[in-house]
């Protein structure tokens, strides 16, 4: 730690959406953590961030403001970076702040390619740092029931899971509909979350291979919605999207992940089954097999959750960046692994290929 007060120095690339609203805001909020740098190519959305840090969290100085992440690493002594651009240029940023002695926090998808995933996989070992990509629907309170609820063996072995995300819109935000600056459509950005979650729930098993098939729908509606005209020229990416993946030990899951659903449909979910059990996270369902039939056992495990349980993603990435903390100061342990960072890539990769894929 670089900093008088002990507090980690943190520089943030990236003060779009994500930047701005989620690492920037967490990180201003955490006594232990300082934001002290912010990149962006476009300066006048990095100044307004920092304006926001001040405003939240009274910070002097006011964090330094670069254009160019490789000064904003040089000029400043960086305890962590935190990579919330898009996929094209994350990889090649994250690299740069492992060798340059920071620990990175990256948002999701990880890279464009598998290839990509590993080399910064390589760098962060290399550099003795920690690297961690952030699949935050780990951090969901029912996420966490269900993860409890597994390793108590309430449903024995997990055998199969079905991780489905139907999104009623398409994240126009930024650039996620142009394939070169996003590394996908609808399940490098949106799908990639329940997938990671329901490889976690199952217990992070060993890869053997995937299939699946991309398609778009896009240009077929016949009519479009005023956000959606605005960029109809650019999108380019696959909005329907199946998978099937094969682990060790004969685990099995499957992914959905579309855009542009009916919005009487419109959510994220995973299903698990075991040997002696399901559980469900849209609704939060855990039963056991007692005595010849299924029990519910959702109250006894988590009382009161499944009624008022509502997904807050500030207060998912929140735990997330508090936990990324953690990490570095000693006092937790990573919850996302290198071996599940790249086999997130790998299955992501696997699918858009399109035909069976075996990895090693």
């Amino acid at each position: 730690m670089n900093n008088r007060d002990g507090s980690l120095q943190v520089g943030i690339v990236g003060c779009g959406s994500f930047g701005g609203n989620t690492y920037a805001r967490h990180v201003t909020d955490n006594p232990d953590a300082r934001v002290v740098a912010l990149c962006d190519v476009n300066r006048a959305r990095a100044e307004a961030v920092a304006r926001e840090c001040v405003g939240e969290g009274n910070l002097e100085p006011r964090p330094a403001i670069y254009t160019d992440y490789r000064q904003m690493i040089d000029e400043e002594s960086l305890d962590v970076v935190m990579v919330a651009t898009m996929a094209d240029v994350r990889p090649r940023i994250t690299v740069d702040a492992l060798n340059s002695g920071a620990h990175v926090l990256a948002a999701k998808p990880m890279a464009h390619s598998l290839a990509e995933a590993e080399e910064m996989l390589q760098a962060a070992e290399q550099a003795n740092r920690l690297l961690m990509v952030g699949y935050n629907f780990r951090f969901r309170e029912d996420a966490q029931a269900i993860h409890r609820f597994i390793c108590s063996g309430g449903l024995g072995t997990p055998r199969f899971a079905r991780a489905w995300s139907h999104a009623g819109g398409v994240p126009t935000w930024g650039p996620h509909y142009v394939k070169s600056r996003s590394g996908g459509g609808s399940l490098a950005n949106t799908g990639v979350h329940v997938m990671d979650l329901a490889f976690w729930l199952l217990g992070s098993p060993s890869l053997l291979s995937v299939a699946g098939h991309a398609s778009s729908r896009f240009a077929d509606l016949p009519t479009l919605p005023p956000d959606l005209e605005a960029v109809q020229d650019d999108y380019d990416v696959e909005d329907l999207v199946s998978g099937y993946a094969h682990f060790a030990d004969g685990i099995t899951l499957s992914v959905e992940s579309m855009w542009l659903a009916p919005p009487q449909i419109a959510n994220q979910g995973v299903d698990l089954w075991g040997t002696k059990g399901y559980a469900s996270l849209v609704p939060l369902r855990l039963l056991t097999w007692q005595d010849g039939d299924y029990v519910d056992v959702t109250e006894t495990e988590a009382p009161g959750l499944a009624a008022s349980f509502h997904d807050d993603p500030q207060r998912r990435t929140r735990s997330e960046v508090r936990h990324y903390i953690d990490c570095l100061l000693g006092r937790a342990t990573p919850l996302i692994t290198p071996h599940e960072m790249r086999t997130d890539q790998a299955l992501v990769d696997g699918i858009y290929a399109g035909t069976a894929t075996k990895l090693g």
